[in-house]
């Protein structure tokens, strides 16, 4: 069953399809130079290893568009966002351990970019399902008059 979410909640989840789809398409058209326009030293690595890693970003950009704006349930959407906030948390763990985030700076803004409206998009539509149960139970009529 399709839900009918109130317009305030695809604020998150649209920008944060956004930004997997313009980081898939750039990483896929051109990731050497996306990583030097973030300041990223990647060294001249191989073309599988870029490619490999735009293909995640395009996997997900895809998962996100299909789960959350066509099939629109509440579990392709939840689908979409875990896949999502996962891959935000692997980031965040990989530019930790790597060194590529060496202050307390880059953590906030991996948290305030991408982490936190995440877990807010996944906590309200959580909220929501069970406003919307709640009020589909109270107004169904009962089996018991």
């Amino acid at each position: 069953m399709k839900l009918k979410l109130k317009q305030w909640w695809y604020i998150a989840p649209t920008y944060l399809t956004l930004w997997s789809v313009v980081f898939s398409l750039w990483s896929l058209s051109d990731g050497s130079n996306m990583m030097k326009a973030f300041g990223v030293d990647i060294g001249d690595p191989s073309p599988f290893i870029m490619l490999n890693s735009a293909a995640r970003y395009v996997a997900i950009a895809s998962g996100m568009i299909v789960g959350i704006w066509m099939f629109r349930t509440f579990s392709s959407i939840m689908t979409a966002l875990i896949v999502r906030l996962t891959m935000d948390i692997l980031d965040l763990y990989a530019g930790l351990t790597s060194g590529l985030i060496d202050h307390p700076i880059g953590i906030i803004q991996s948290m305030l970019m991408f982490i936190l409206p995440n877990l807010f998009a996944i906590a309200s539509l959580i909220q929501l399902k069970k406003t919307m149960e709640s009020r589909s139970r109270q107004t169904s009529p009962s089996l018991m008059e």
